[in-house]
């Protein structure tokens, strides 16, 4: 007889916390921010990534140009500008 009402007891507790909504609002807001938080660190890792490849790609594009206007062989501007572009669009 005992255990019968204990798992009354029991079965009443579990029913009025399944009808109780207080506190599900902050739920709501840590999943989203959890949410937000992953996506955040996803993005920043992608982007993170461009950018070391791109200031790669530039600090070459830089060595090229150092490369070649030192040695221009007394071409114009406009001619030693093309073959920059030329090299540096190929990386």
């Amino acid at each position: 007889m005992k255990f019968d009402t204990q798992f009354t007891a029991l079965r009443r507790a579990v029913a009025r916390f399944s009808k109780d909504t207080s506190g599900s609002a902050v739920v709501d807001w840590v999943l989203l921010t959890a949410a937000i938080a992953g996506i955040s660190i996803a993005v920043g890792t992608t982007i993170n990534t461009g950018m070391e490849n791109a200031s790669t790609d530039i600090k070459r594009c830089m060595k090229i140009q150092g490369n070649l206007w030192t040695k221009d062989n007394g071409d114009d501007y406009a001619k030693r500008m093309k073959r920059i572009e030329n090299r540096c669009s190929k990386l």
